[in-house]
């Protein structure tokens, strides 16, 4: 079935506009949805054609939007979002159907959505999930253009008037050492020193590394060096061996703690209150799909804990 949204437009051109802008490359859209390249410009160029200036500008292998194409993207999301209004009419609850794109950091995706995903899916099976892993600022970026129906975050309380957010648990940060690491790496006599231990950390827009990095700072403590990884497991255990010390949330280490294979050192002061979070743009279409998917998460944040039991 073809919608015509005005003389010479089709549902699935907006479509395309908006998987050209998602992977800045006709090529790369072309891949997603199953077309040719030639066919994915033809698309862009009916759009061009009806709206009478360009949505693109080629820049190499790269595309960027144009003034023009900017002010396209809150109605391109308008259109897609009434057509998936009109797909889900008269829908019932069992039969859910659509897609829904979720964002979240590493931590909560690996340590908290396990359960939430294994029940939405096996009540949904008809619903398409994708779940992409990002940084908290990245996931935010995500919601306000579009490319994610909802996101997860663990960051200090999320305040954006364009994102409504629902604040899941308090989420203790901590750091941790090897067994063997002393437990006075960071009193008050290390202000304004360098220390001997290495700070293992994540991506630089992290929002505990960055709270831990303004930590240091405020206290004039440097640590010897740092080492960057790219998982919260490949810090661990690069931790347990006595490499070094990281800044994690207590819900990926608490195994470990319990465990003896890793010990919290004390902090003078304590963190920032850091939280699990979800939010959704409030200018969102909540369809059935992300109706259930809140429902569901709701449910089960409700029974998180971060207690480390003997």
């Amino acid at each position: 079935m073809k919608i015509k949204v005005g003389e010479g437009m089709e549902i699935r051109h907006f479509v395309t506009f908006k998987k050209v802008i998602e992977f800045g490359s006709f090529t790369q859209a072309a891949e997603h949805l199953g077309y040719t390249q030639s066919t994915v410009t033809s698309h862009i160029q009916a759009l061009e054609q009806q709206i009478g200036a360009p949505l693109f500008e080629r820049m190499g292998r790269k595309v960027m939007l144009t003034d023009v194409g900017k002010k396209m993207v809150p109605y391109t999301q308008e259109i897609l979002d009434t057509y998936s209004k009109i797909e889900s009419i008269a829908s019932e609850e069992k039969d859910v159907r659509g897609e829904l794109k979720i964002a979240a950091p590493e931590s909560l995706t690996v340590y908290r959505l396990e359960p939430i995903l294994r029940e939405y899916r096996k009540k949904f099976p008809h619903v398409s999930i994708s779940l992409s892993n990002a940084t908290c600022g990245d996931n935010k970026k995500a919601l306000l253009n579009g490319s994610a129906d909802i996101a997860f975050f663990m960051m200090p309380q999320l305040q954006d008037l364009d994102l409504i957010t629902h604040s899941l648990l308090d989420e203790p940060i901590v750091l941790v050492g090897s067994p063997d690491c002393s437990l006075g790496i960071l009193d008050k006599s290390c202000e304004n020193q360098k220390i001997s231990e290495c700070f293992i950390t994540n991506e630089k827009e992290c929002s505990y590394r960055t709270m831990f990095e303004e930590y240091l700072r405020d206290r004039g403590i440097v640590p010897s060096y740092t080492m960057e990884l790219w998982s919260i497991e490949a810090m661990k255990r690069c931790v347990m061996s006595g490499l070094g010390i990281a800044c994690l949330p207590l819900i990926t280490v608490k195994d470990e703690i319990k465990e003896g294979r890793l010990k919290i050192i004390s902090c003078e002061g304590g963190f920032k209150q850091i939280f699990s979070q979800v939010a959704y743009h409030k200018n969102k279409w909540i369809s059935p799909a992300l109706s259930m998917f809140i429902d569901i998460t709701m449910k089960h944040a409700k029974d998180w804990s971060c207690e480390i039991t003997r």
